[in-house]
């Protein structure tokens, strides 16, 4: 349980404010997210993630990150927090202004589907504080049900690779890297304290 407590206990730190009044946002029925990384695989190339979203599932989520990842807030963003047994934590933006553009949180969705292996939901650190981070589940993780993380869709390239070959930064430190100033002092200053953190060069939104 310590490690799902530490999911609530960072997002605490890096969300702030009652939920944003919703706008309408026309958002596809389905969509794909393109990840491209700078995870470097030893056979030669990148890891390239692709994140299948299905609006049904999460639909307030699903149109936060539409609209989110189509402003290229998430190009530059740094795989902060890496917990092999649990999630792969991303989502704060690189860049503290856009970061700070994307603070406001959104209202909740109810839990459709169950937090299992390849599935991904957003962080949140209690009611309608859902902003900008993001968790991937590396295993079943159906407790994360009952704390009401509602899963938006499904990995469906990139996953193993990701597995294996991403940097962890947070060894020892299940909570992932300080995200109060990664938010306030953005990637570059993450880059020079872990100079081997993992991001996304590029994310993008295919229909």
């Amino acid at each position: 349980m310590y490690a799902l407590g530490q999911l609530l206990l960072w997002a605490a730190l890096a969300v702030g404010g009652a939920a944003a009044a919703q706008e309408e946002v026309e958002v596809p029925d389905a969509f794909q997210i393109v990840l491209e990384t700078d995870i470097v695989k030893p056979a030669g190339g990148r890891v390239v993630v692709r994140l299948n979203v299905t609006a049904a599932f999460a639909p307030v989520g699903a149109a936060r990150l539409y609209e989110m990842v189509n402003d290229g807030a998430w190009n530059g963003a740094p795989f902060y927090r890496v917990d092999p047994d649990f999630v792969v934590q991303f989502g704060i933006p690189g860049v503290p202004a856009v970061a700070e553009r994307w603070a406001a949180p959104i209202l909740d969705d109810p839990v459709e589907v169950t937090n299992m292996e390849g599935t991904f939901s957003m962080v949140h650190a209690g009611a309608d504080t859902r902003a900008h981070q993001v968790f991937i589940n590396l295993q079943d993780n159906p407790a994360l049900d009952e704390l009401k993380y509602a899963p938006l869709g499904q990995v469906v390239e990139g996953l193993e690779d990701m597995r294996r070959y991403i940097y962890n930064p947070t060894e020892g430190r299940p909570g992932g890297c300080d995200q109060r100033l990664l938010k306030r002092l953005g990637a570059d200053w993450l880059r020079s304290k872990v100079p081997r953190i993992n991001a996304i060069a590029k994310a993008y939104v295919l229909h």
